[in-house]
């Protein structure tokens, strides 16, 4: 905490995502706050799985690979 010692600097990003501002170090660090982290990493997931059945060549699926 400040101590009356003088003025506190904080670093200070705005999200790569949706351009909020990112005040914990962490999140500053990532470059992505925690919310947008989770919106990103479902959107990744998302379109690897979209690639699954892009290809051109039958893809074989047991049952365990369809209850995941």
């Amino acid at each position: 905490m400040n101590n009356g010692e003088g003025p506190v600097v904080k670093l200070v990003a705005h999200c790569r995502r949706c351009g909020g501002w990112l005040l914990s170090a962490s999140s500053v660090a990532e470059g992505i706050g925690p919310t947008c982290a989770v919106h990103e990493r479902a959107e990744h997931r998302a379109a690897a799985a979209l690639t699954l059945f892009d290809t051109n060549e039958p893809i074989e699926l047991t049952l365990f690979d369809t209850a995941a």
